[in-house]
């Protein structure tokens, strides 16, 4: 197993564009939590004039970015396993470590511990961002987050990264693995949510990467289809990528290389 950790770490350490997607996931978080940590006036009065101090959304700062770095994330997972299959290689991996489960457990480590590393660089890359801003720490007044909001931020990029790996494995397709989360969940599953609505609401509840979205939602917030939120919504998700990886580890025991 170590040999095969061994093995995936150089590997993925190597590749040219892991280096390239970290590097864009902190330059990608520092600009867009500079954007987000702009001061805005959060009321106006009747003829549209602000009321009240300026506020600062630092901590959807550090939130709102990780949605682009889940993305950059699932590109290197779905690599991991994808690229094997594209250039023939997963013939010479599984001729050096031919015990198939032991070589997908070893990948599937490196792409969660990837994800990790993605979703910190991204938190440096907020952190960077809100302080050229002016706000190293929370201003004073801004209503913080429960304690675990940036773990789950944290768990949202691994999840959705490893959903990405389940999909490339499945299909031996790195592409499909990358484009099935974001065509997924930013583009048909709104369009089920719109259509589905009122009509089949046990079914948008438990759709997978929309539910995952739903990972900022504070724990007490209510929904008025009662779709679950932050650490249920991201329960939900966690199931179907279980069930993708399931699929991946069935696939890749029973067919040829």
């Amino acid at each position: 197993m170590i040999a095969s950790l061994r093995y995936e770490w150089v590997r993925i350490s190597t590749v040219r564009s892991t280096k390239i997607f970290l590097v864009l996931a902190l330059v990608l978080s520092a600009g867009l939590a500079y954007l987000i940590a702009s001061p805005q006036h959060a009321s106006f009065d009747d003829q549209g004039s602000p009321v009240g101090p300026e506020t600062v959304n630092w901590f959807g700062a550090f939130g709102f970015p990780l949605t682009l770095v889940a993305v950059l994330a699932s590109v290197v997972a779905s690599q991991a396993i994808g690229q094997e299959y594209r250039f023939g290689l997963i013939r010479l991996t599984l001729t050096a470590f031919p015990r198939r489960l032991r070589t997908l457990s070893a990948k599937l480590i490196v792409v969660v511990l990837a994800g990790l590393a993605f979703a910190l660089v991204s938190f440096l890359g907020s952190e960077i961002g809100v302080s050229l801003r002016g706000h190293p720490v929370p201003p004073e007044g801004v209503a913080a987050p429960d304690s675990s909001y940036l773990v789950r931020g944290a768990v949202f990029v691994v999840l959705w990264g490893l959903s990405a790996f389940a999909i490339a494995g499945v299909t031996r397709q790195t592409a499909v693995g990358i484009a099935v989360p974001i065509i997924s969940g930013l583009i048909v599953e709104n369009l089920l949510l719109f259509v589905l609505t009122n009509r089949a609401d046990w079914l948008v509840k438990i759709l997978p990467w929309s539910t995952a979205a739903r990972w900022m939602s504070p724990d007490d917030s209510s929904d008025p289809l009662g779709r679950a939120v932050a650490w249920p919504a991201l329960g939900v998700f966690g199931v179907w990528v279980l069930v993708f990886l399931v699929a991946q580890v069935v696939t890749f025991q029973r067919r040829d290389a």
